[in-house]
């Protein structure tokens, strides 16, 4: 692993900057403010990311990110008859809590 890529994984304790799950050698580098929306290339808009969160936040901004996570309790209670089968015996509930990602709590921890 180079130099810049070392920095970056080590940037919060190893993490995923967005769940905040321990990365593995195949972690991702995700441009927090998007290229896709004038993000510029440099070290500071850089931060690591697992696979599914780097995929999943694809060019969204962090608030744009923030509220498609959010988003997924209703998309699957509308799209999923096993959500739905599993909500109606208790085994899910939706907590209404906001989405705040490692990188937020992680700031708190240091």
């Amino acid at each position: 692993m180079n130099k810049d890529r070392l920095k970056i994984y080590i940037m919060f304790d190893c993490r995923c900057a967005y769940c905040g799950e321990k990365l593995k050698s195949n972690f991702h580098i995700d441009h927090i403010d998007p290229k896709y929306h004038g993000g510029k290339d440099d070290k500071e808009n850089k931060y690591p990311a697992c696979p599914r969160c780097n995929i999943r936040k694809s060019v969204f901004t962090v608030e744009q990110f923030r509220y498609e996570i959010y988003e997924q309790v209703n998309r699957l209670r509308r799209n999923s008859n096993q959500f739905r089968l599993a909500e109606s015996f208790n085994q899910i509930k939706e907590t209404n809590e906001p989405v705040i990602f490692w990188f937020e709590k992680y700031k708190d921890i240091i």
